[in-house]
């Protein structure tokens, strides 16, 4: 719409233009007439103020023209600009949105690392007033994770590569701890910190969190001892083969029941 109307403008510069060099043309071309009838003193006079108004409209229109060209290249630019940080804008919303969903989706596998660091970055900001129950959820997650480096070098320096399934069943309940944190993480989006009434019910939902994360955890642990008693007595203890896998199938059963 604003290049149109620049047109149209540039039209109008152009008409006004024409026409003052055309009264010039027309008053060149009957100077005889006019001073034969009316003298060459109002020839004079005349031609001076024809040329005098025409320099004066060709130079104001063109002027006119030039300055409003010159602004609406400006706002123009300011518009652009104004565009293009709006779009950087939605880019780096879009991208964190992006970032929460990959962390928070459930169709995916979660990131551990993201979810600890989503737990610190709440902790530090937005809900520091439930920074200790926040900070407990992350050390549950670290302690998982100390798990699984546990049971990978307790398989390894026993050369036990039969029981590398056992390392599945440790991705499987950190995955669900990931999912019990999201959860929680869900409420303290739609929550809000001044809310009293909000800051309760959020409190509660990380209170269940915690202590469902420290019956995996504890669970974990008695699996893993069974573990370490089922390698140091490979040979001599059939019943050790049969604990572990009471351990297995009861941490399986507790998360796939949830």
């Amino acid at each position: 719409m604003s290049d149109r109307k620049q047109k149209v403008k540039l039209i109008y510069v152009v008409i006004a233009v024409g026409c003052s060099a055309a009264a010039c043309v027309c008053l060149h071309l009957g100077m005889h007439g006019i001073v034969i009838n009316y003298g060459i003193r109002f020839y004079r006079s005349l031609r001076n103020a024809i040329y005098s108004i025409s320099a004066l409209v060709s130079v104001a229109v063109t002027a006119l023209y030039v300055s409003d060209a010159v602004k609406q290249r400006k706002w123009q630019k300011a518009r652009d600009e104004e565009a293009a940080k709006a779009e950087v804008l939605r880019q780096e919303e879009l991208r964190e949105r992006e970032k929460h969903r990959e962390v928070l989706s459930v169709s995916k596998k979660m990131d551990s690392e993201k979810i600890r660091g989503l737990l610190t970055e709440y902790a530090a900001q937005k809900w520091k007033v439930l920074a200790q129950p926040l900070l407990q959820l992350k050390l549950q997650l670290d302690m998982m994770d100390e798990h699984q480096e546990k049971l990978a070098h307790l398989l390894d320096v026993n050369g036990a590569d039969a029981l590398s399934n056992t390392e599945d069943i440790l991705d499987r309940v950190e995955q669900y701890l990931c999912k019990n944190v999201r959860k929680a993480l869900n409420y303290l989006d739609v929550a809000d910190e001044e809310e009293e009434r909000d800051v309760r019910l959020v409190q509660e939902k990380l209170a269940v969190c915690h202590d469902e994360g420290q019956k995996q955890l504890q669970q974990v642990q008695e699996f893993l001892f069974a573990l370490a008693e089922f390698l140091n007595k490979q040979g001599e203890d059939d019943n050790s083969m049969e604990m572990l896998d009471i351990y297995k199938s009861t941490i399986l059963s507790s998360i796939e029941d949830e």
